[in-house]
């Protein structure tokens, strides 16, 4: 069975999916929230991951022992980390890989994407009832999670007070119901529940709260954040069926426009490739592979008859634009379960793929 991340139901402006990411497993997830916390205890920037325990902040460096306490059946703790994606290129590509699809029929935000690990066992996400200017898919990992929607003209009751925030990174708007206690509102919202190979999608400006339904659970979810109010903002679909393969100039230029970017070709390409998240480091470079290549990740170029700019899991490079290279990236991205083998003349651009993690080369038997 191939990563997929599809709906089951199509309510709007939420819905239940199903996902199948063979790599997206529970031990991986922690490692990476582990790895955001540690990095957020040691950054002078912005916070990035959150912890708490009966409803109080506790600093990220606590992480080690509240973790040991959840484990030994603690109640009342949350674990919040962002752009985990960014600590785990396996993980990382996973994403981009089973997210592909996903975006590119309900197309990208015009701000970032973020991968972000909510985990531990909890009553109602701290700050309770709240909306934000991304939309949400979120994937539960481990254990068991519920999550509460309110929607329609007749929410929130009058008189509600709305605080107002905004997210650190892009100045998205947030809102929270904070003087509201979730539990008491329940009977009006609609509550679905999900397990591992299960979770859900909602747009932005969806009123929502999270909770644990039954012991620690463990769920990975991606936002789209748009840069403005919370409410769904524009957002930009494919040129075809999928974010893959050679990108059209007129669409590049619409994705500029989009992203509101001066950036150069390859670094949209870059972005486009990453879905718009941010990428680990750059791993090891790929040699001079010979043998049947096999794509891992998708792959996009885009030439103008002199130079062939080709991106891969948030990076780029520049070579030479020629006709032998353009076909066989595309047979390559045409035959996903066979290998194809790598021509002379295309290695340098094989190995480069092979140390992005996007490109296998197996030798013939």
């Amino acid at each position: 069975m191939r990563p997929a991340i599809v709906p089951y139901r199509s309510q709007a402006p939420f819905c239940g999916v199903r996902w199948h990411l063979p790599e997206v497993t529970a031990p991986r997830v922690r490692r990476a929230l582990d790895r955001a916390l540690a990095a957020d205890a040691q950054s002078p920037a912005g916070p990035r991951a959150k912890l708490f325990v009966h409803g109080r902040p506790v600093a990220p460096a606590e992480a080690p022992r509240v973790g040991r306490a959840v484990t030994g059946a603690a109640h009342d703790m949350f674990a919040w980390g962002s752009a985990v994606q960014t600590h785990d290129r396996t993980l990382f590509r996973a994403l981009v890989t089973g997210l592909e699809p996903w975006f590119a029929t309900r197309g990208l935000p015009q701000g970032r994407v973020e991968a972000e690990v909510f985990f531990g066992r909890y009553r109602a996400t701290p700050g309770g009832i709240h909306r934000e200017a991304c939309s949400n898919l979120h994937l539960v990992v481990e254990g068991e999670k519920a999550m509460d929607f309110w929607a329609g003209e007749a929410w929130p009751p009058p008189g509600t007070a709305v605080r107002e925030d905004r997210d650190p990174q892009s100045g998205a708007q947030e809102q929270y119901l904070s003087g509201l206690i979730p539990r008491d509102h329940r009977e009006r919202a609609e509550s679905l529940t999900a397990v591992r190979g299960g979770g859900f999608a909602w747009e932005a400006g969806t009123w929502h709260v999270g909770r644990s339904a039954d012991g620690p659970s463990l769920a990975l979810n991606v936002a789209a954040y748009g840069r403005g109010p919370a409410r769904q903002g524009p957002v930009l679909r494919s040129w075809a069926d999928r974010f893959a393969g050679e990108v059209p100039g007129d669409w590049l230029r619409d994705y500029r426009r989009h992203l509101s970017s001066d950036c150069s070709v390859g670094d949209l390409l870059a972005t486009l490739s990453g879905l718009g998240m941010r990428p680990p480091r750059p791993g090891g470079t790929g040699g001079q592979p010979t043998g049947l290549a096999q794509l891992e990740a998708p792959v996009l170029w885009h030439g103008d008859g002199r130079v062939l700019r080709i991106a891969a899991l948030g990076g780029w490079v520049q070579v030479p634009d020629r006709t032998g290279l353009r076909d066989w990236l595309a047979e390559v991205l045409r035959c996903p379960g066979a290998g194809v083998e790598v021509p002379a003349d295309c290695r340098s651009v094989a190995g480069w793929l092979r140390g992005q993690g996007a490109l296998t080369v197996r030798r013939q038997a």
